[in-house]
């Protein structure tokens, strides 16, 4: 099952039926004296059933319209685009809807001397795709400030979860462009931001590995997965290798594109870390801690001994048993700013 488009789904359903509700409570409290022309009526426990398949219809198909327009392209699209895109298939989304609903309404005799142009042009008909488009628009709209926030960060901020510091038990994961002052000085700023633009879009293949996005740092970016102590993190592993092999299959665009093919490298430690809701002018959830600290400096070892991918000790203790990966002990080192040693793992697919 694609669990990417069952969550984009459900969002628009809930969405949906959210709107739905309201639209009768309000249809029949303000808009009634505008049924001109569909003179139709039903109680409220009987048009429940309908607003809820009408909302399961529409949340599946403009849904599906929003997943597959994100995940047809391959470059991001601005939120300007995004909403002019989504405003133009809604409209003619909606059409079809309402000629379905005119052919049944003729068919079952419910209206049936009722002119399409009529239903089209009555007053509570055009209200109707107003308030749709407003509901489509809101729902995006609230969709992509959660991915401008990260995925679930818009309700924590809304509903103040982390307002006071908490404590989780998390993996972090730091990833780095390899050589990427030398390719800055070859492609340009302007299309070495395109190439980085490219790299993080195709990023994208760690959802399903359950990696949340924490940071954008220039050319790094920063995983994060929230975990159960002494639960398997097999997931966190296999998220760089899909990466990786989504960077090598797109080896040859990359090639003629920017002639020069992207190369991550990447630091992994696990542990207690603190979050809490940060900032006025600009506010973010927050994670500190020693983790995220050794995370990064086990990725600048990552050139120390030209490795792609090193893991502390204590995430070696959480993945040893999984033979899908080689692991070699490099050894005890003193990493930068700390007084104690950690030891360091190489991990490499089978």
């Amino acid at each position: 099952m694609n669990y990417k488009w069952l969550r984009t789904v459900s969002k628009f359903t809930i969405g949906w039926i959210i709107s739905s509700l309201i639209w009768e409570i309000t249809r029949g409290f303000s808009f009634e004296p505008l049924l001109t022309k569909i003179n139709i009526d039903f109680p409220f426990l009987t048009i429940l059933p309908i607003l809820l398949f009408v909302s399961l219809f529409a949340g599946v198909t403009f849904g599906s319209v929003q997943y597959f327009s994100d995940h047809s392209i391959r470059r991001i699209m601005s939120f300007r685009a995004t909403l002019l895109k989504g405003l133009v298939i809604h409209v003619l989304i909606m059409v079809i809807i309402y000629l379905f609903i005119y052919i049944f309404l003729r068919i079952t005799g419910l209206s049936p001397d009722l002119l399409f142009i009529d239903f089209l042009d009555n007053p509570i008909i055009i209200v109707n795709l107003i308030y749709s488009i407003l509901t489509n628009s809101i729902i995006v709209i609230v969709l992509q400030i959660n991915k401008l926030l990260g995925s679930g960060n818009l309700l924590k901020l809304i509903t103040g979860k982390f307002y006071t510091p908490r404590e989780e038990f998390r993996v972090f994961m730091f990833l780095d462009l390899k050589s990427s002052t030398t390719i800055a000085e070859k492609l340009g700023h302007i299309k070495y931001s395109r190439f980085i633009q490219d790299c993080f879009f195709d990023l994208s293949v760690v959802e399903k590995h359950k990696a949340e996005v924490y940071q954008y740092v220039g050319d790094e970016v920063v995983l994060t997965w929230k975990i159960k102590k002494n639960t398997p993190i097999n997931d966190c592993l296999k998220a760089f290798f899909a990466f990786k092999n989504q960077l090598i299959a797109r080896t040859n665009y990359y090639d003629k594109t920017y002639g020069v093919v992207p190369y991550f490298k990447a630091g992994m430690d696990l542990g207690m870390v603190t979050v809490v809701e940060v900032g006025s002018l600009k506010r973010e959830i927050a994670y500190h801690g020693d983790t995220l600290n050794i995370a990064a400096r086990i990725q600048e070892q990552c050139k120390v001994f030209d490795a792609s991918f090193l893991i502390s000790g204590t995430t070696f203790e959480y993945v040893k048993k999984d033979k899908t990966f080689t692991y070699q002990n490099m050894g005890e080192t003193k990493l930068r700013g700390k007084e104690n040693t950690t030891s360091i793992y190489s991990v490499v697919k089978k």
